[in-house]
C-alpha cells in the first residue's frame, strides 16, 4: 500500500463534513481502482500484440498488419490512462528542489500557479479536441477504428486530470481554511 492509498483511506476526521468527504474519498478510490484494471488489460493487450508480431515475424516469416496496428491504438490509450491515473495517485513527476526551499506561503502561491496551468493545458486539450473531431471519419487502415475514437483518449486523460486538479485545489484550500481556524 503506498502512502497515497494510506491518505486515501485516512478518515478526516477533524473536517466539519468529513461524511463527505469520505464519500468523496470512495468514488475516488473506485476510479483509480478501476483505472488500474483497465490499464493492466491494456498493458496485457499490447504484450499479446507485439508477441504475436515478434512470433509471426521471426518464426513464421510473416508480419501480422493488425497486430501492429492494434498495439499501436492499445497503446495510446495506455499512456494517456496512466498519465490521468498518475495525476489522481498524485505520482507525477515534480521537481521539488526549489520547491522546498520556498517558503510556506510562496509553496501556497506556486502550487496554485500548477494548479492553474494545469487547468489551462487541460481546457486546451477539450477545446482543441471539439476542433478536431468536427466533420472527422478517418479511420485506422488494417481494423478499421475510429480515429474519433482513437483520439478521445485525450480528452478522458483531460478529464481526469482536471478531476485530480480539482481535488488538488479543494485540498489546498481546505488546509489554508483549517490552519486559519486552529491559528488564535
Amino acid at each position: 500500500m503506498s502512502s497515497n492509498d494510506s491518505q486515501l483511506s485516512t478518515p478526516a476526521t477533524s473536517q466539519p463534513d468529513a461524511h463527505d468527504s469520505l464519500q468523496a474519498q470512495g468514488w475516488v478510490r473506485w476510479l483509480i481502482v478501476s483505472l488500474r484494471i483497465v490499464t493492466g488489460l491494456l498493458v496485457l493487450g499490447v504484450v499479446f500484440c507485439v508477441s504475436a508480431n515478434v512470433f509471426g515475424r521471426f518464426v513464421l516469416n510473416t508480419s501480422y498488419a493488425w497486430a501492429e496496428e492494434m498495439s499501436r491504438v492499445l497503446f495510446i490509450w495506455l499512456v494517456l490512462l496512466g498519465a490521468g491515473l498518475g495525476s489522481l495517485e498524485k505520482e507525477h513527476v515534480a521537481v521539488t528542489y526549489f520547491r522546498n526551499l520556498a517558503t510556506p506561503r510562496l509553496r501556497k502561491v506556486l502550487a496554485l500557479l500548477v494548479i492553474a496551468l494545469i487547468y489551462l493545458v487541460c481546457l486546451c486539450i477539450l477545446a482543441g479536441f471539439k476542433e478536431l473531431t468536427a466533420g472527422f471519419t478517418s479511420a485506422t487502415p488494417m481494423l478499421g477504428i475510429s480515429k474519433t475514437w482513437l483520439y478521445s483518449a485525450m480528452p478522458v486523460m483531460a478529464v481526469l486530470t482536471l478531476l485530480a486538479n480539482t481535488l488538488a485545489l479543494v485540498a489546498l484550500f481546505r488546509s489554508n481554511h483549517s490552519r486559519r481556524r486552529n491559528t488564535p
